[in-house]
């Protein structure tokens, strides 16, 4: 978890990086509500052409690209973001983050050079 201090600072910048990294974006039933609602689809037609069982095989999962990003990226932006899940949501704050996004990396690296 990252420190408090780096979270407070953090200001997203829209690069779409956390969208390609690998594993699974869990669904919850508000989730799979609101995405519908959003699409226009009822809930049962959005699981069936929008999400996987999820490797703990105890939720949903949305789909990904043949590549391993998130199925809803649109180059760098998230076409369904009003819509989107609450674990991309709580990004980067309820996540464990070595590396990989650039504004973390760039706080992550000013906070090393003042200590």
């Amino acid at each position: 978890m990252l420190k408090p201090d780096i979270l407070k600072q953090f200001k997203c910048s829209g690069c779409g990086e956390c969208c390609r990294w690998g594993g699974s974006v869990l669904l919850t039933d508000e989730d799979i509500r609101t995405m519908a609602g959003f699409l226009g689809l009822d809930e049962a037609a959005f699981i069936a052409a929008h999400t996987r069982l999820a490797p703990n095989r105890q939720q949903l999962a949305l789909l990904d690209q043949a590549d391993g990003s998130c199925a809803w990226l649109e180059g760098d932006r998230c076409s369904v973001y009003e819509a989107r899940p609450e674990q991309c949501r709580s990004f980067p704050y309820a996540w464990s983050v070595p590396e990989g996004c650039p504004e973390l990396d760039k706080l992550l690296d000013q906070q090393k050079s003042v200590e």
